[in-house]
């Protein structure tokens, strides 16, 4: 079985296209690029929280779970990769390539490089907050993994 082959590129290659659009914007953008105005704006932001700038100023407390989440998550699919389906090690690796990239701004510059702005008012919510490739990798590898666990899980267990 090939599969853990597939794994560290797909980790890799994901921090490199978050890393890279991360520098993009960030050296190409002196300020608010209206990609599809209204809707969809390139505004660069820096981030000293968490998800949504939760924790603000908490950078250890911040750091610190994003290692032990990290090492738990490697520890998961090390353990779990022969067994596990495709779309769970997917999962598995998109949630890594987000906290690893994360990680690296905040080790590197003290915040998250965050450029993507989904401009209209959300009811009940308001703006949107402004976030990046590695963010979105979380969040779909999240559904993935909820899908996965959720719903794949339970169908194999009925056929059996």
């Amino acid at each position: 079985m090939r599969r853990p082959f597939f794994f560290v590129p797909l980790v890799l290659v994901g921090i490199a296209i978050d890393l890279f659009t991360k520098w993009a914007a960030f050296h190409g953008l002196e300020q608010d690029y209206r990609l599809w105005p209204g809707v969809l704006h390139f505004t660069p932001a820096q981030n000293t929280g968490g998800a949504f700038s939760l924790l603000t100023g908490h950078s250890a407390l911040i750091l610190g779970t994003t290692l032990i989440i990290t090492s738990v998550l490697a520890w998961i699919y090390y353990r779990s990769w022969r067994s596990a389906s495709a779309l769970l090690l997917w999962a598995i690796g998109l949630v890594l390539v987000g906290a690893i990239g994360n990680l690296l701004d905040r080790l590197a510059y003290g915040y998250v490089r965050d450029f993507i702005d989904f401009v209209p008012r959300i009811p009940l919510v308001g703006h949107w907050a402004i976030f990046n490739v590695a963010d979105i990798c979380v969040c779909v590898g999240v559904g993935l993994y909820l899908i996965s666990e959720l719903w794949l899980a339970r169908r194999d267990a009925k056929a059996a």
